[in-house]
């Protein structure tokens, strides 16, 4: 990923939510990636989930001995049930998460890549890793105002 443009992300969460990250952050791989997944008629798939509001790319983690270009095909297909075809980074956010004070807490890295998929988004009561983690998936013709992250994403995932 050497060649994706790289973009900083200052994320202030409570630290109960930061406890939750942390392992994952210091003692597993730190590393998320998530797909901007287009169909031939040039829409996008987005998922909705269980722990914030607005619309997301499907993604998560990274696991151990997995690429993130990996990782985010696993994501697509856990959170909306399409086996994408996934290609280069369109960007890269470095990371640092930050307690509501302030206080740096640990860095992660989140890449996101460019995919194309067709067919039909699976059901969200068949979606994600446990019961309820997916509340929605679908086909968005453009991206909706509730987009989370919109304003640090956006650019990157315009054609």
């Amino acid at each position: 990923m050497r060649d994706a443009p790289r973009q900083p992300q200052t994320l202030r969460l409570p630290a109960s939510r930061l406890a939750e990250l942390e392992s994952w952050a210091v003692e597993g791989t730190g590393r998320a990636a998530a797909a901007r997944v287009r169909d031939s008629a040039g829409r996008l798939a987005l998922v909705r989930n269980e722990w914030a509001d607005g619309w997301f790319l499907p993604g998560g983690g990274v696991e151990a001995g997995e690429t993130a270009r990996a990782a985010a095909r696993r994501e697509v297909r856990e959170e909306t049930g399409l086996d994408a075809e996934v290609g280069e980074p369109l960007v890269v956010l470095d990371q640092q998460y930050c307690g509501e004070d302030g206080d740096k807490w640990f860095t992660a890295e989140y890449a996101v890549f460019d995919a194309r998929a067709d067919g039909e988004i699976t059901g969200a009561d068949a979606l994600g890793v446990h019961d309820g983690e997916i509340l929605d998936a679908r086909w968005f013709e453009s991206l909706p105002e509730q987009f989370h992250e919109r304003e640090l994403l956006a650019p990157y995932l315009q054609e």
